[in-house]
C-alpha cells in the first residue's frame, strides 16, 4: 500500500510554501492600486487621445472613452497573473471549461486541484440573465409613468451598435475579472467563500462611489449587485456567467434603451429618454439610473436569494464556510480514505 502523508507527518521545511501577502486588506489595497489607479492613468491617457479625433462622432468618443478604454485594466490585470506565478491558477479560471487549476497550499502534500464551467452555454445565460433582471427595473419605471422612451435608429448605425456591444463587453469584463477573478479567487484562498462574496460586494459598491449622479441608495444597489454576482460565480463555477449578466445589464440600459449607466449617459442608442419626462423617486432615478432605485435592489436581491435556494436544493450551502485550504484538506483526506478503502489485505507471515 502506497502510505500518503498527512499536514503532521510532514516536516516543516518540505510543506509547500502558504500563500504570501494574502490578508484581506493586502489584496483590497492591491486591487485598488492596479485596477484604480494604474489602469485610471491609461484611461486618462487614452481619453487625451480620443479627444484629438475631432473627425469621429460624439457617438464614438462615448464609447471609446466610457468602454473600450477599460481594457487597460484587462491589460494590467494580465501583467499581473503572467508575471506573478501563484497567480496563474487565477488566469486559468477564465479559460475555458475543461482546464485544472494547479496551486500550492500549505496544508497539503502536493497541490489542490480545481476546474471551471466557462462554457458558451454559461455566457449565454449570463447575458439573458441580465436583459432579464435590467429590462424588469426599466418596465417598472415605464409602468410607473416615470420615464417615457421613443425609437430613434437607423441601420446605418448597426456597425457602431455592433462596436457598441463589443465594447461594453470589454468593460464590463474588466470588472468582473478584477472583482469576481482576482479578488474573488486571492480571498478564497485563505477566507471562507462568504467572506469572498462579502468583500466583493461591498468594494463593487464603493468602486462605483465616484459616479457622476450618484447617491447612498446607488451604492447599497450596487453592493447588493456584486454579492448577487458572486453568489452566482461561486454557484455556477463559472466566472463568464457574471461576465455576460453584467455586459447584457450594461448594453440594455445604456444602449438599447438609452438610461444613465451608473450616471453615464450615451450618445447612441436605439430608444432615447424623453427629454421632458425623468423623475428621480424610489422606482427611478435621473441622474444616476435604475441601479439606484428599489426595483434594482429587487432585481438583484432575487437573483442572490433564488442561488441560496438552489445551494440549499443541491445541498451546498456548507460551501460557504469553506476556503480552498479547507477544500484541500478534504481532498486530501478522501485521498487517504480512497487509498485505505482500495488497499489489498496482506496475510502476516511470520
Amino acid at each position: 500500500m502506497k502510505q500518503i502523508q498527512v499536514l503532521n507527518e510532514i516536516p516543516e521545511n518540505q510543506q509547500p510554501r502558504r500563500f504570501k501577502g494574502n490578508n484581506i486588506i493586502w489584496i483590497i489595497l492591491l486591487v485598488i492600486i492596479l485596477y484604480v489607479f494604474v489602469a485610471a492613468i491609461f484611461d486618462l491617457v487614452l481619453g487625451g487621445l480620443v479627444i484629438q479625433l475631432n473627425d469621429w462622432s460624439p457617438s464614438m468618443h462615448f464609447i471609446l472613452e466610457c468602454y473600450t478604454g477599460v481594457i487597460w485594466d484587462i491589460a494590467t490585470l494580465a501583467v499581473v497573473i503572467l508575471v506573478v506565478r501563484k497567480n496563474w491558477f487565477i488566469g486559468r479560471s477564465f479559460l475555458p471549461a475543461g482546464r485544472e487549476r494547479r496551486f500550492r497550499i500549505r496544508v497539503i502534500e502536493d497541490t489542490y486541484i480545481a476546474s471551471n464551467d466557462n462554457t458558451v452555454r454559461m455566457l449565454l445565460l449570463g447575458l439573458a440573465l441580465g436583459f432579464i433582471t435590467n429590462f424588469f427595473c426599466i418596465a417598472c419605471a415605464l409602468l410607473h409613468g416615470d420615464i417615457k422612451l421613443y425609437f430613434d435608429f437607423s441601420a446605418s448605425q448597426i456597425p457602431v451598435l455592433i462596436f457598441a456591444f463589443i465594447s461594453v463587453f470589454i468593460q464590463s469584463t474588466g470588472e468582473e475579472l478584477w472583482c469576481r477573478g482576482y479578488m474573488y479567487e486571492r480571498i478564497l484562498i485563505h477566507y471562507p467563500v462568504w467572506v469572498a462574496v462579502a468583500v466583493n460586494g461591498i468594494f463593487f459598491g464603493l468602486l462605483h462611489s465616484f459616479n457622476p449622479g450618484v447617491s447612498v441608495m446607488a451604492v447599497v444597489g450596487i453592493a447588493i449587485c456584486g454579492l448577487s454576482y458572486s453568489l452566482v460565480r461561486w454557484y455556477t463555477g463559472s466566472i463568464w456567467v457574471t461576465m455576460g449578466i453584467h455586459t447584457m445589464w450594461n448594453f440594455t440600459q445604456n444602449i438599447i434603451f438609452g438610461l444613465p449607466n451608473s450616471g453615464l449617459v450615451s450618445e447612441m442608442s436605439i430608444f432615447h429618454l424623453d427629454a421632458s419626462t425623468g423623475i428621480s423617486n424610489l422606482i427611478y432615478d435621473y441622474a444616476f439610473g435604475v441601479e439606484a432605485a428599489i426595483p434594482a435592489l429587487l432585481a438583484d436581491g432575487i437573483l442572490g436569494v433564488a442561488v441560496v435556494l438552489l445551494a440549499k436544493r443541491d445541498g451546498r450551502l456548507g460551501e460557504l464556510a469553506l476556503s480552498y485550504e479547507k477544500l484541500a484538506a478534504m481532498q486530501q483526506k478522501t485521498a487517504v480514505t480512497q487509498a485505505d478503502t482500495e488497499a489489498p489485505e496482506t496475510e502476516d507471515i511470520r
